[in-house]
């Protein structure tokens, strides 16, 4: 029994399939047109240089090999719902030229357009059978081409079948555990939760290099100990924090209290970003606390202490750049400053402890010639008081007041009051613990 459905290329396409192959180049098939036959089944033939009479022609949609038979290929054409009125009974493929390669015809079917109360997508595929389907290739319009509901349906498929179909969202990761000092991998790439209540700890951060890429490690400390737990970056690599004071970053940071966590990523060219921190508040900024511990997020005691600027260079280049750092000897009124310790390895912070805080006055003119960080003792405004009566040749102790007795040395007839009050002048007030950022 023949055939009466089949697809075959013309005299043209075999002609040009034959010479791609030759020259070892490719052949662009392009469009794919569909016609009515003139109301005709009509039979490919291999010399037709056209349709019998063309009805729509659009560019290609797909062209791939057939994953069942490496030998043929298979053209595609989507017609949209708002085309048609019109019958469906052969078919051909447009190369860039502008030739007719391939012809074929199939069962009638009528494409009706919207306006006539019916439409819908069709789609239309022509199978050939070629010598070597690498001499074809698609030549297509991007923005015309139109996904059918299977091409997309396979390459969701594809896609749910990769191990890591977005690495572009590092969403995951490893869960890690540790108490020792350990030099982190890629492996550990995730939250890495570091225990340093056995002593002092350090991870060190894998090269921020091409090979390790983007990567993001969220760094949390388990432990409240005064152990220090410290986080660097490998070689001269640098972790990007404070970067106002120093452009290039430092090769280290501390988790500083049970809870304090740092989140880094890496840009595969030797730095390392943070991305969060548990506590973000400014380096110095001094602030009371409700409670007698320390809160992690790099807090520390707000009470003059001394530091090694090794262990602490970020926090001594906010010190050079505050416009209060003296010296040791220069420090006796202007103890809310900072100062260059030894000159040579330490520094010390500003002393808060017991002190009243006020706002520098900055030209205002309410409490002028102050330097910041500057100490100033108390007082009280300057006023006079006045005492009305007969004089007084002796000692009187008036009920709620100080004892009273004559002036000796002085004018005839001043008076003055005995002593009474506290160790400084002050408003009432509270006494909470003070805390400066360290970090």
């Amino acid at each position: 029994m023949s055939q009466t459905y089949f697809a075959i290329l013309t005299d043209r396409g075999e002609a040009k399939l034959a010479n791609a192959q030759a020259l070892g180049t490719q052949v662009q098939y392009s469009h794919m047109a569909v016609g009515d036959g003139n109301g005709n089944l009509p039979v490919p033939d291999r010399l037709q240089p056209a349709l019998v009479r063309e009805q729509y022609r659009a560019g290609l949609n797909e062209l791939k090999v057939d994953p069942l038979n490496a030998s043929q290929i298979i053209a595609e054409l989507v017609i949209p719902e708002n085309i048609g009125g019109w019958w469906i009974r052969e078919m051909g493929i447009y190369d860039a030229d502008g030739d007719l390669v391939a012809v074929a015809n199939c069962p009638p079917s009528y494409k009706p357009q919207l306006a006539e109360g019916s439409g819908r997508t069709q789609v239309l595929r022509i199978v050939l059978i070629v010598s070597s389907t690498a001499a074809v290739q698609l030549k297509i319009d991007p923005s015309v081409v139109l996904a059918t509901r299977a091409y997309a349906d396979s390459l969701i498929a594809v896609h749910m079948l990769s191990a890591d179909p977005h690495k572009q969202y590092r969403l995951r990761g490893a869960f890690t555990s540790l108490n020792a000092t350990t030099a982190l991998a890629a492996a550990h790439e995730g939250v890495i939760v570091l225990d340093a209540t056995a002593g002092d700890r350090t991870l060190t951060l894998p090269p921020s290099d091409a090979a390790l890429g983007v990567r993001d490690f969220l760094i949390h400390r388990a432990d409240n100990t005064g152990n220090r737990a410290r986080v660097q970056a490998a070689g001269a690599d640098k972790i990007k924090f404070h970067t106002h004071l120093n452009a290039a970053g430092y090769g280290f940071l501390y988790l500083m209290g049970a809870g304090d966590w740092w989140h880094l990523r890496s840009d595969g060219a030797g730095g390392w970003w943070p991305i969060g921190r548990h506590d973000s508040d400014a380096l110095g900024r001094p602030v009371f606390e409700t409670t007698t511990g320390v809160s992690p997020g790099g807090w520390g005691v707000f009470a003059g202490s001394s530091f090694n600027r090794a262990d602490w260079p970020w926090l001594w280049d906010h010190a050079q750049a505050s416009g209060m750092l003296t010296t040791e000897a220069e420090r006796v009124g202007m103890e809310g400053g900072w100062t260059s310790g030894d000159g040579a390895a330490t520094f010390r912070g500003p002393e808060g402890r017991g002190e009243f805080l006020r706002v520098l006055d900055d030209a205002r003119g309410v409490n002028p010639g102050r330097l910041p960080g500057s100490y100033q003792q108390q007082s009280i405004q300057s006023h006079d008081h006045e005492m009305w009566g007969q004089a007084i040749y002796a000692s009187v102790n008036p009920t709620g007041g100080g004892a009273v007795s004559p002036w000796v040395g002085g004018s005839p007839g001043t008076l003055r009051t005995g002593t009474a009050g506290s160790t400084e002048t002050a408003p009432r007030h509270l006494a909470y613990p003070g805390r400066i950022k360290l970090i």
